[in-house]
């Protein structure tokens, strides 16, 4: 390629950045938002409603079959009860990712690229259940291929080219990458992960997911490396792997820590990542309308009985930009058993004396 077909050159490499577009303001105030210990809902419902076409499709996806509820979820506060920190977080960034890269999503080799980042976020974040990393780990796999997404933005075509040449000639990705556009993957997501203020274990992950991992140390890095071996694995690969590895090697592979508290399903976790690219729009056309299949409860974990949480969509929310009462009703508790035990004490009192 050359420099007029999109070869990017030493000098060129900062203009990188001038010419992906940026990641959504309202996707890094949620990364920031989120990230807090104590978040309230009321929060989340304004900053999601500051953006009224995300908000509806929050909802469009909150009320799709990959949920499964019996009760229409009508508000962004009532999605953010029922549905729970931790899905409303996966969902905010699918979602938003997915706008970010709608513009290229028509070619099918930058297509693949998206159902890679989307598998190896929902596998690792099955990895994680049994580790601390949980709240993160959605994230930071749907995240680790961010240079990539840079890349395929900014040079579709070019990009879209790479990855067919690497699939027609069997060559290792990463070096095909940089002979073709001057740096590869990892490195742009260095560079657009701390261009971008996300946290430093998401620029770690964008660097590094493709470094060998040793030893026993389990760490975010980790669980990311691992998520998208399996997804490459288990078919959710952008370009065919020259070695490919089977799902039980992997499962080999994993820190003894991990390894005793989670077995790698390879065919039930093939279904969950394929429902979930289904519900989230596939770029082959389906839509979350063309999902009909309501998944099994076994299948993926509630957070609360579906039971209750139909009846939690029922429910009547508070406004969320009511301010907090619940102090106001513990005073007035507190003042009514004061005045109870003072009538008491006075009434012995009268007593004793008589």
């Amino acid at each position: 390629m050359g420099q007029d077909s999109g070869t990017l050159t030493r000098p060129d490499r900062k203009g990188l950045l001038a010419r992906i577009p940026a990641f959504p303001p309202i996707v890094l105030r949620l990364l920031d938002l989120l990230a807090r210990d104590n978040v309230e809902i009321r929060e989340l419902v304004a900053l999601v409603s500051s953006d009224p076409a995300f908000s509806a499709q929050i909802l469009r996806v909150a009320n799709s079959p990959l949920f499964g509820f019996r009760s229409q979820i009508d508000s962004l506060q009532s999605a953010l009860v029922v549905l729970g920190l931790r899905r409303i977080r996966s969902l905010c960034m699918t979602v938003a990712t997915s706008n970010h890269m709608k513009a290229v999503l028509h070619i099918e080799e930058l297509a693949r690229c998206w159902r890679h980042m989307l598998a190896c976020a929902l596998l690792t974040e099955q990895l994680a259940r049994c580790c601390a990393f949980e709240d993160r780990a959605y994230t930071a796999g749907l995240l680790h291929d961010v240079g990539r997404l840079g890349l395929l933005l900014a040079y579709p075509k070019e990009y879209a080219e790479v990855l067919r040449s690497a699939d027609r000639n069997a060559l290792e990705l990463l070096d095909l990458e940089r002979q073709e556009l001057g740096m590869d993957h990892c490195e742009a997501g260095r560079m657009l992960a701390e261009h971008w203020g996300l946290p430093q274990d998401f620029q770690i992950v964008a660097a590094r997911h493709h470094d060998p991992q040793g030893g026993a140390t389990l760490d975010l890095l980790t669980l990311v490396h691992l998520g998208c071996r399996l997804a490459d694995s288990l078919g959710f690969w952008v370009v065919k792997p020259l070695q490919p590895c089977t799902p039980e090697e992997i499962q080999q592979s994993i820190p003894p820590l991990l390894a005793t508290r989670i077995r790698i399903d390879a065919v039930h976790w093939r279904e969950i990542v394929e429902r979930r690219i289904r519900c989230y729009g596939d770029p082959d056309g389906e839509t979350i309308e063309d999902f009909s299949r309501v998944p099994d409860s076994a299948e993926e974990e509630t957070e609360l009985p579906a039971a209750e949480l139909a009846s939690l969509a029922k429910m009547h929310l508070p406004d969320p930009n009511a301010t907090a009462s619940l102090p106001r009703e513990l005073l007035l508790l507190v003042g009514i058993g004061l005045l109870f035990t003072i009538l008491i004490v006075v009434l012995v009192f009268l007593v004793v004396k008589k």
